[in-house]
């Protein structure tokens, strides 16, 4: 295992009202697919590193 170093940051969005009316079934799905998210962006970035250029691009 190995461990990296990101200078990105991470933004995050702001609680609303809404959110709290909001059920715990659909809090926790926004928390996984929030949480998939980042994990896709720092296995992007890392991929990046290691090999110097963007797959996509």
């Amino acid at each position: 295992m190995s461990a990296v170093t990101y200078t990105g940051k991470i933004v995050r969005s702001s609680k609303t009202a809404s959110s709290t009316q909001k059920g715990f079934f659909a809090r926790l799905l926004e928390a996984v697919v929030a949480a998939r998210k980042e994990q896709a962006e720092r296995e992007y970035a890392r991929y990046v590193q290691i090999h110097g250029r963007d797959p996509v691009a």
